[in-house]
């Protein structure tokens, strides 16, 4: 049987998401050496690995299988992890621009406004 190289799905899942800007979460537990990748929106599901484990976790089932992670593995998961959360904060800062934009808009009277509001 072919060995998955789940690094490498994970990866292509958090990038997936982000293009369809997904909430997602990436924590990485550097005491107990293990990471937590979360996706919501539409298709959710959670990940979690460990040094000798694997689970996938979706709403209509759960795969869990042996897997080691590598030195390797390691620092691509790590470098995952930042990457969402750079993306987590460009989603936020976004979104809050986008606030205050459309907040402005929709303050800006004129006069033409003003005469049309005491018909």
């Amino acid at each position: 049987m072919e060995t998955m190289n789940w690094i490498e799905k994970i990866k292509e899942a958090v990038h997936i998401a982000m293009n369809k800007k997904l909430v997602i979460d990436g924590t990485y537990h550097e005491l107990l050496k293990h990471f937590f990748f979360e996706i919501e929106g539409g298709f959710e599901f959670f990940i979690y690995l460990d040094s000798n484990r694997i689970l996938i976790h979706t709403k209509k089932g759960h795969f869990y299988d042996k897997y080691s992670i590598t030195d390797r593995d390691e620092l691509e998961l790590r470098t995952l992890v930042l990457s969402i959360k750079e993306y987590n904060k460009n989603i936020a800062i976004s979104e809050f621009e986008e606030f205050i934009s459309d907040k402005k808009e929709d303050s800006e009277l004129t006069i033409n406004d003003l005469d049309s509001e005491d018909d």
